[in-house]
C-alpha cells in the first residue's frame, strides 16, 4: 500500500523531546494540514492542532505565530512535497515514447493523489468559499500547475499531430483532477459502497490505467 504522506504520526508522549525545533515544526505542521482537511480553516483550532501533534498548545504559539501564519505553512509545506515528488518524476519522463510517457504519467498523477488527500480536501473547501486564503492558493498553487497541465497537454498533442488545433485544456484538466483526486477525497464512502480500499496498491494500479485511457482518448480525439 502506498504511504499517504499527509498524515502525521501518532501523537507522541507529553514531555518526550523531540530531536529539534524543525522537528516539532514539522510535526506541528503536518497535524495542522490533517486537521484543516477534516475540519476546514473555523473548525481546526490550536488546541485540536496541539492534541493531534501530541504537543503542549504553548510549542504550536511557539513556532507558528496565528493559525492563519500555520495554515500557510501547513499548505506550503505539502504543496512543496508535491512538486519536488513530480520534479523528481518528470525527469524520467523524456526519454519515453509518447503513449508510454502518458501511461507512466497518469499513474503517477495518481500515486500523487492517493499521497495528497489532505491537500486537494483544504483546496476544494477554500476555493469554494473564496476570500484571501482562496486567493493565496490561486496565486501560489491552482494557476501556476494550471498553467503546466495546459503546456504539457498541448505539447503531448502537438508531438502526435503538429497540424491539430489546441486541445480543449478548459474541459480535459478538470476531468484529469476529477478523475484523479476524487476517489481518494471520498474513500470512506468508495469503500462502503464497492467494499475495495482506494489506497491498495491494486487499486491505484488499475485507476492509473483507467485515466491513462481517458487522456489518451480524448487526446486522439479532440
Amino acid at each position: 500500500m502506498h504511504a499517504n504522506t499527509t498524515e502525521t504520526p501518532s501523537p507522541r508522549k507529553r514531555g518526550r523531546p523531540f530531536k529539534s525545533d524543525i522537528d516539532a515544526a514539522v510535526v506541528i505542521r503536518q497535524a495542522a494540514l490533517k486537521a484543516f482537511a477534516r475540519a476546514g480553516f473555523q473548525g481546526a483550532s490550536i488546541v485540536d492542532i496541539a492534541q493531534l501533534a501530541g504537543v503542549a498548545k504553548p510549542l504550536v504559539h511557539y513556532h507558528y505565530a496565528s493559525k492563519d501564519v500555520l495554515w500557510e505553512a501547513a499548505v506550503s509545506g505539502a504543496m512543496a512535497d508535491l512538486m519536488a515528488e513530480m520534479a523528481s518524476f518528470q525527469k524520467d519522463l523524456s526519454a519515453l515514447p509518447i503513449q508510454d510517457m502518458l501511461r507512466k504519467a497518469a499513474k503517477q498523477l495518481v500515486v500523487f493523489a492517493s499521497r495528497h488527500p489532505a491537500l486537494v480536501h483544504i483546496v476544494m473547501d477554500e476555493t469554494a468559499k473564496g476570500g484571501a486564503r482562496a486567493q493565496w492558493l490561486q496565486e501560489h498553487f491552482l494557476l501556476p500547475n494550471y498553467a503546466v497541465a495546459k503546456n504539457l497537454l498541448n505539447g503531448i498533442a502537438m508531438m502526435q499531430n503538429p497540424t491539430a488545433p489546441p486541445l480543449p485544456v478548459e474541459h480535459i484538466v478538470p476531468m484529469v483532477l476529477g478523475v484523479m483526486n476524487f476517489a481518494f477525497m471520498e474513500a470512506e464512502v468508495i469503500r462502503k459502497a464497492f467494499g475495495v480500499d482506494v489506497y491498495s496498491d491494486a487499486y491505484i494500479e488499475r485507476h492509473g490505467e483507467l485515466l491513462f485511457q481517458l487522456v489518451s482518448g480524448l487526446i486522439s480525439k479532440t
